[in-house]
């Protein structure tokens, strides 16, 4: 089990993650303070889609789908539809986890490429292996909420509005990628430059 945690922890690293780590990273920001029930959020939400598609229970989403999830999650993280922010940044979370598992073809090692050969046939534990992979690629995430979380409120006050441009900016930015349809070509450079050789 651990295997794969370190393993998801290295894959981090590579490119191929960016898939996940800068939507995540986006939510964490749009978020503010709120971050943390919105990288809980992002992370189930993750979790979901990549166990859907990963055990062949659900055939790959449509790109205005995909887009569509981002946009949620822009209005969802930036507009305060609720007094309840924390439900509404999970929500957001979830509504922009979903959309980058969607379009995230993980990098494989020993390991995870295991777990996804036998996914279609596990059972609940096929669930918690993924997510234990999913808790180290996404663990950088972690790190950038305990750091937003350093920040006093008081800190962040003067900056929300550039804050709240720059991640709700890259989750539409992402979205516009999707729905113009060149987020395949991404996908690939970014798995391509995980798989390279180094020199």
């Amino acid at each position: 089990m651990l295997e794969l945690i370190f393993e998801g922890y290295e894959s981090a690293l590579l490119a191929c993650s960016l898939v996940l780590l800068v939507p995540g990273a986006a939510t964490a920001i749009a978020a503010r303070q709120e971050s943390s029930p919105a990288l809980a959020g992002y992370g189930v939400g993750a979790l979901a889609i990549s166990w859907l598609r990963f055990s062949n229970r659900l055939d790959d989403l449509p790109g205005p789908l995909i887009a569509l999830g981002f946009v949620v999650a822009v209005i969802l993280l930036l507009v305060p539809l609720l007094r309840r922010l924390d439900l509404v940044s999970a929500a957001g979370g979830l509504a922009a986890g979903g959309a980058g598992a969607a379009l995230w073809t993980p990098c494989v090692g020993e390991q995870f490429g295991t777990l996804l050969r036998e996914l279609p046939t596990r059972g609940p534990d096929g669930v918690l292996l993924l997510g234990l992979y999913l808790f180290g690629v996404l663990a950088p995430l972690v790190l950038l909420g305990a750091g937003l979380h350093l920040i006093p409120a008081s800190a962040l006050l003067p900056a929300r509005p550039f804050v709240m441009v720059l991640g709700g900016g890259v989750l539409g930015l992402l979205a516009l990628t999707v729905a113009a349809g060149l987020d395949d070509e991404l996908v690939s450079r970014l798995v391509a430059w995980s798989i390279a050789p180094s020199s």
